[in-house]
């Protein structure tokens, strides 16, 4: 079958010559450096594959509107409105604006705003997450710059991408409370399907605990899966978190540490576990994902694990900055992924500590 995006390197292997080569040929230059067999060849495997240019590297003043589309799974989450305000800084730094919109990770929406900031020539696009309907983002993504800030995955996003570690920022949660003598846990997460961050940082946990010396025990529930209408109702993590720590066997089968998938979750499960009665961090460290604003609030006080909203923000503009104002209009350039990693940082407060029996034996 072929291809319906064909790269220069599937013409290259169809015609039999370097990436390259392709390249020169496509723009153009040093033509009289090859054989006229070898650019029949790049021209007939062109044909054959229905190769079209990209036009990712127009200038951004070829185009007419000065707009950047940013998608968001859900702008209730304040990581997002977080991330969004510091996209925006950037780009009215520039001279641009900012359209946003939540999608909820509904494929058909990101494929219905694609389309929306393609007919309306917006400049370029920004996913804060994993792109799910990965065949409208090949099929946008040639006409409009687009960069993804997430992880990597398992499927590999064909974007820029400011890449996120969070299976590393897994592992940095599951070594603090280990460190803490904790050895009995319980992970709560929003349904995981669909998000490749929380996919990443329940492995990151896993594969941690599973390597050390002492044996621990882990314990995981997951919201179940709910409608769309649901998804897209106010304070849906928090309620997440706070409805899965009413389950009684936290509190029966001796777990010291709640694990949550994100900050917002985390939250949840403390006013729970405050209205039971039982204290933070004295019976239950928790610790979450993202830093938001308010977690380093004195009376929060959350330990979490930090992303770097702001310079993944700055990150993903620099990288779209480039795209729109690239002077080398090399296709080599056109079909080159730009990648940016970010690692994550642990930050510790007042929510985790000693586990029981580790403060009882010191």
């Amino acid at each position: 079958m072929k291809s319906k995006n064909p790269t220069m390197t599937d013409i290259a292997r169809t015609a039999g010559v370097s990436q390259s080569t392709v390249s020169m040929i496509l723009s153009g230059k040093q033509l009289s450096s090859f054989p006229p067999a070898t650019v029949a060849k790049v021209q007939e495997a062109c044909k054959a594959l229905n190769y079209v240019p990209r036009k990712r590297n127009s200038s951004k003043s070829s185009r007419k509107s000065k707009e950047i589309l940013v998608l968001a799974s859900k702008m209730t989450n304040p990581y997002y409105p977080s991330m969004l305000q510091s996209v925006e800084r950037e780009a009215l730094r520039n001279g641009l604006s900012v359209v946003a919109c939540d999608t909820y990770y509904m494929p058909d929406l990101e494929k219905q705003y694609l389309k929306m900031a393609s007919e309306r020539d917006f400049l370029a696009a920004i996913f804060l997450y994993a792109p799910v309907n990965l065949s409208a983002l090949k099929k946008y993504n040639p006409l409009l710059p687009v960069v993804a800030i997430c992880d990597y995955g398992k499927n590999s996003t064909p974007t820029d991408l400011v890449e996120l570690n969070n299976l590393h920022a897994g592992r940095l949660a599951a070594e603090h409370l280990y460190a803490l003598g904790h050895r009995r846990y319980t992970l709560l997460t929003n349904t995981v399907d669909g998000s490749q961050s929380r996919e990443a940082r329940l492995v990151g946990i896993q594969q941690y605990l599973e390597s050390v010396p002492e044996p621990c025990k882990i314990q995981f529930l997951k919201r179940k899966a709910v409608s769309a209408e649901d998804a897209m109702s106010d304070n849906y993590d928090y309620n997440t978190g706070y409805q899965l720590a009413q389950d009684v066997s936290i509190y029966q089968e001796g777990s010291t540490a709640i694990i949550a998938m994100n900050d917002m979750v985390a939250l949840g499960a403390m006013d729970a576990v405050l209205e039971k009665g039982y204290r933070v961090p004295e019976d239950f460290s928790i610790i979450g994902f993202d830093n938001l604003l308010y977690t380093g609030l004195a009376r929060i006080s959350l330990t979490t694990v930090d992303n770097h909203t702001d310079l993944l923000a700055k990150s993903a503009m620099d990288v779209l900055l480039y795209r729109i104002n690239i002077s080398n209009n090399s296709p080599l350039i056109s079909e080159t992924y730009f990648k940016i990693e970010c690692q994550p940082r642990l930050i510790v407060r007042k929510s985790t500590g000693p586990a029981a029996s580790a403060a009882d034996d010191s």
